[in-house]
């Protein structure tokens, strides 16, 4: 894994946990973790992650969440 690889990844986590614990938009939590381009984000989510942001944020709700 090189850099640029890492820094996605970095970015990508990032990013997830902020679809998860609040509610900006989608475009704020990409700007938010460094992605200029919302297409891109868009592009680069779904691949590493399997669903858009969109789906993984309503897969991940509050409702969804369990504290042990």
């Amino acid at each position: 894994m090189n850099f640029i690889d890492s820094l996605l990844e970095i970015r990508l986590g990032h990013a997830s946990r902020l679809l998860i614990d609040t509610n900006r938009s989608i475009a704020e939590v990409a700007y938010h973790c460094g992605f200029n381009n919302i297409s891109n984000f868009n592009r680069l989510f779904k691949k590493k992650k399997g669903f858009t942001p969109k789906e993984f944020r309503e897969n991940y709700t509050y409702e969804k969440r369990v504290f042990i």
